[in-house]
């Protein structure tokens, strides 16, 4: 079969691999849409040495397919059935598992990431990580999930509902994924970042209100701040960027919700945190799954208008070379094709 592998940082290459053969509790997966995002490309560039130790190596996550071959145990999947997988593993059967918090998985053995390949035709992977997608959801949909799933985890720890407010910090693939979640529960969206193209795209997904920056790293706290004088009661940061989540803390109103998908060190004292009576939650994925593809095949909540490149699993490279390059800044969600429909 046909596979990228990493070679180097910025080295990608398609190669002939090996079909894998499913084991115990695994499913083989014909991938028919993958959507890289940031932590994709942040691996291609092996950014700060942390993503990568030895090479080569596959790359990608976000993915959608059809279950081609099944190990021992597996239930409630069949061959033929279209679906997605989660990020995260997790076992299955402890107290977070059976209530529905997968991603906060008590087994020790899944306490370290593993990432998930998918940039290559065919796949192994965790039956339990797979969901069924309704007939209604197409596969370049459901190859975008981690943005909406993580942002669906993000609302509700911070108790949002219909008519209330959020700030999207960062108009990546995660925050356009977030901005296209508000729109379909009935939140107003204001996006904050952009120095491009994103910017709009994140309008066109639905945000009521975009604050773009000129150049990256651009401080636009008092522009924003003047727009809305109180701050915000509810923020999600999706950038988990030093810059994001400087401006995240600075633009919560006193007493407001501040959900963190990653990041260093805060900009704030636990004084300011007190003085303030910010209520900080971190956001591990999700495992909201199926609800997010439920919206979708409802229609109220779509990603398409994220899409704005589409590439050949031999084109790899090139949507690669694409996405860290400057023109990134004019690019939203780009899909690699790879499977026949």
């Amino acid at each position: 079969m046909k596979a990228a592998r990493l070679f180097a940082p910025g080295d990608l290459r398609l190669v002939e691999a090996e079909v894998p053969v499913p084991g115990p509790g695994e499913a083989l997966v014909a991938i028919m849409a993958y959507a890289p995002y940031g932590t994709d490309v942040s691996t291609y560039l092996n950014k700060g040495g942390r993503y990568v130790s030895a090479y080569p190596v596959g790359i990608g996550a976000d993915f959608s397919g059809i279950v081609r071959g099944l190990g021992p145990g597996v239930e409630g999947i069949a061959e033929g059935d279209r679906v997605s997988a989660l990020a995260l593993d997790h076992c299955g059967t402890c107290a977070h598992c059976t209530s529905g918090r997968q991603n906060l998985c008590l087994d020790p053995a899944f306490k370290t990431l593993v990432r998930q390949t998918c940039c290559e035709e065919l796949v192994l992977v965790r039956a339990r990580k797979l969901a069924v997608l309704p007939d209604a959801v197409a596969f370049e949909d459901a190859a975008m999930l981690a943005g909406p799933v993580d942002a669906l985890n993000a609302f509700g720890k911070m108790g949002l509902g219909a008519g209330d407010r959020v700030a999207i910090v960062g108009v990546g693939a995660m925050g356009h994924g977030a901005i296209a979640l508000a729109r379909a529960l009935g939140i107003e969206a204001v996006a904050i970042g952009g120095s491009g193209r994103r910017a709009q795209i994140a309008h066109d997904l639905g945000a009521a209100q975009v604050f773009p920056i000129a150049a990256h790293g651009e401080d636009v706290r008092e522009r924003v701040l003047a727009a809305f004088p109180g701050g915000f009661a509810a923020i999600m940061e999706t950038t988990a960027s030093a810059w994001g989540v400087t401006q995240a803390f600075a633009l919560a109103a006193p007493g407001g919700r501040i959900a963190l998908t990653g990041g260093g060190a805060l900009p704030v004292g636990n004084w300011d945190i007190v003085d303030r009576e910010l209520a900080i939650f971190g956001v591990r994925a999700g495992s909201g799954q199926a609800e997010v593809l439920d919206l979708i095949a409802q229609g109220k909540l779509s990603l398409q208008p994220s899409i704005s490149r589409r590439f050949t699993l031999e084109e790899a490279p090139e949507a690669f070379a694409l996405l860290a390059g400057a023109g990134a800044r004019d690019i939203g969600r780009v899909i690699i094709s790879i499977g026949a429909r």
